[in-house]
């Protein structure tokens, strides 16, 4: 196992401003990275919580390289190239994550871990998705899978539903990123009492309002513009809903972000006569220079914890048609778009992209004010505070009940 120092906590001359006490804390996660899901909320975590003097021990299979360079952070690589199934790899990251730590931990005030991640029990563990309740749900994509692959992800959910609950059990605090994770955690039998919900964050200077850039101007000379991003190989980000609605809003376009390879949907849209209205960009990093050339974000996903495009969405003040499905979809404000009770609700989605489109420009700017704002509300600054006074409360009162941090 590769081990990358560029600090070592248990001699450290880095000074807390958070307390006089030195505190050490090691979190676990695959990948801490601004480009990933989970990554990007422990990048925020760490950095917040360095920049008030914790000493930071992260184990990771990568880490990107301006935190791997920190004075006060030491990254911990543990390899999982070279096995074959994503299942394996957790396997082999937990193994050697268990094993790494089992020989270390007592230098740590507290270990904050997500999910299953590891075999060590965590005194934090954060729920970004919970499998046990992915198991049940009515729009798990495997009851229509068939053979190998059917199996291998009945296998997949079902241990990782198993070795989950083991792992928020341990916990002393779960924190879950939506009420609706929160909802599911409480389904798979975690007490209640020991859960925290602290949403994601969002980035709101990276995304905030904007005008298009020159390359994607031609989509704001377009009268009514929607976008959609997700995962276009899977039927759980529901955009053949959307394609249903734009056949009945006919003066929408719509922008669909993502990796195309293996889409059953470009053959979609052809076949329901929707090209010349449907514009497949690939997978993109710029998502913000997209958002600023659309009118509306539709992303009616069947099941999602959270969904960061609506987050992103709302902060560049882009108003949100989403389901209740959807974790993120309690911070869409009333009046900043419209949730579904029904992902599946195609007319519901048209009717609200044509009253959209029939809109006085004031009533618009109304909205997309009200977007903005419920975005604020949840800055990267303010959520990863949350976490930072999580740790205080438990390296220095661990025994108190932090919920009210």
């Amino acid at each position: 196992m590769a081990h990358r120092a560029t600090h070592d906590p248990r001699n450290s001359d880095l000074v807390s401003t958070s307390s006089a006490v030195m505190k050490n804390v090691c979190i676990i996660t695959h990948k801490l990275k601004k480009g990933d899901g989970q990554g990007r909320v422990n990048y925020e975590i760490l950095m917040a919580a360095r920049a008030v003097g914790y000493v930071i021990t992260l184990l990771a299979s990568e880490c990107a390289q301006e935190v791997a360079s920190l004075e006060g952070v030491t990254w911990v690589s543990i390899p999982v190239q070279g096995w074959p199934t994503q299942l394996l790899r957790n396997q082999v990251f937990a193994l050697r994550s268990w094993w790494w730590l089992k020989r270390t931990s007592q230098v740590f005030d507290l270990v904050h871990a997500n999910g299953f991640i590891t075999w060590y029990p965590a005194e934090i563990n954060s729920a970004h998705f919970v499998h046990g309740a992915w198991q049940d749900s009515p729009y798990n994509e495997t009851r229509t899978e068939k053979g190998l692959k059917k199996a291998y992800h009945q296998i997949f959910t079902w241990i990782n539903a198993v070795l989950e609950r083991r792992s928020y059990q341990q916990a002393r605090w779960v924190t879950a990123v939506s009420p609706k994770i929160a909802e599911e955690l409480i389904g798979i039998g975690v007490d209640p009492e020991k859960i925290i919900i602290i949403p994601n964050g969002v980035d709101v200077q990276e995304y905030c309002p904007g005008t298009a850039v020159r390359e994607l101007s031609a989509f704001r000379k377009m009268d009514n513009v929607a976008l959609f991003a997700g995962d276009l190989r899977s039927s759980r980000k529901n955009l053949d809903t959307v394609l249903r609605a734009l056949n009945i809003a006919r003066s929408w376009h719509l922008i669909v972000l993502g990796y195309l390879e293996q889409s059953p949907y470009p053959d979609m849209v052809r076949d329901m006569d929707l090209a010349d209205r449907v514009h497949f960009m690939g997978y993109r990093e710029d998502v913000a220079a997209f958002l600023h050339s659309a009118d509306l974000l539709v992303f009616p996903s069947r099941y999602d914890p959270w969904a960061m495009i609506v987050s992103e969405s709302l902060a560049c003040a882009v108003p949100v048609i989403t389901a209740k499905t959807v974790g993120a979809s309690f911070q869409v404000p009333a009046n900043g778009g419209w949730i579904l009770d029904d992902p599946d609700d195609y007319q519901s989605i048209a009717n609200f992209m044509q009253d959209f489109s029939q809109m006085s420009l004031s009533k618009r700017k109304e909205m997309a004010t009200a977007a903005r704002d419920s975005a604020i509300n949840l800055s990267w600054d303010f959520i990863s505070k949350k976490y930072v006074d999580l740790y205080d409360c438990m390296s220095s009162h661990a025994s108190e009940d932090c919920r009210s941090f």
